[in-house]
């Protein structure tokens, strides 16, 4: 991935993402920030299959159990593997994780920390509409892979020590890109969402897959980490 900035013509070479599948065309309306029925919050219940990828190894596959809370973004991970149940959670803020007592051959599930929790659901909150250009401060625009976007540095956070910076689309005004920024080892996780589905419980589009990848302290190029795929919503 080249990223180029209009106004500084600074470029940094070797970022790398190979963004699978096909993104469908997006034809909800992001003029506005989402908003839910008598301000009301959502609460979407997901089954997904999470794929791992292990470089060398063959890619592993977990079935799990995701809550989102988009205009919140809060999310409750569940996933059930042969060593036990996994959690992960983020709500309010607060990041908590639970799973059995670390093994050698522990699960590859182990992989998602906060900042992937924090990459998904803001992934899946800025792809289904919630932010807009106003959400943050606006900085140059950078081009990715030949396309424009106009990143939108979120003021602070309601997660200590992730910095997030959404990247939209001029064209449409698409917030499908996000960088979750560790203030205290520098790695940038990344994620991006697409493939959008329309959920009429919620009246909007979704995501039905979130890629991330995440790029170490002094790296130059991504490693693609995971893949959520989900496969079916409801609304309780």
């Amino acid at each position: 991935m080249k990223i180029n900035r209009k106004t500084t013509a600074l470029t940094i070479v070797g970022l790398c993402l190979a963004f699978a599948g096909c993104q469908n065309s997006l034809t909800t309306d992001f003029a506005s920030p989402r908003s839910t029925a008598g301000g009301k919050e959502t609460t979407i219940s997901a089954h997904c299959i999470v794929t791992f990828y292990l470089g060398e190894a063959p890619d592993y596959f977990s079935e799990q159990k995701h809550i989102l809370r988009p205009a919140s973004g809060d999310i409750w991970m569940t996933a059930r593997e042969p060593e036990g149940t996994f959690r992960r959670q983020l709500a309010g803020g607060a990041y908590k994780s639970s799973g059995p007592t670390a093994t050698v051959d522990q699960s590859p599930v182990t992989v998602i920390d906060r900042d992937i929790a924090v990459a998904i659901i803001t992934a899946f909150k800025a792809s289904a509409g919630y932010y807009t250009a106003e959400s943050g401060e606006k900085l140059d625009q950078i081009r990715i892979d030949g396309k424009w976007y106009l990143p939108i540095q979120l003021p602070g956070t309601a997660v200590t020590g992730a910095g997030i910076t959404l990247l939209q689309s001029p064209d449409d005004g698409a917030i499908d890109l996000v960088w979750v920024h560790n203030a205290a080892n520098n790695a940038l996780t990344t994620a991006r969402a697409y493939n959008m589905h329309w959920l009429k419980d919620t009246e909007a589009f979704v995501p039905t897959k979130i890629d991330i990848f995440r790029r170490a302290a002094g790296a130059v190029e991504y490693t693609k980490i995971l893949q959520v795929h989900y496969k079916g919503f409801s609304v309780p």
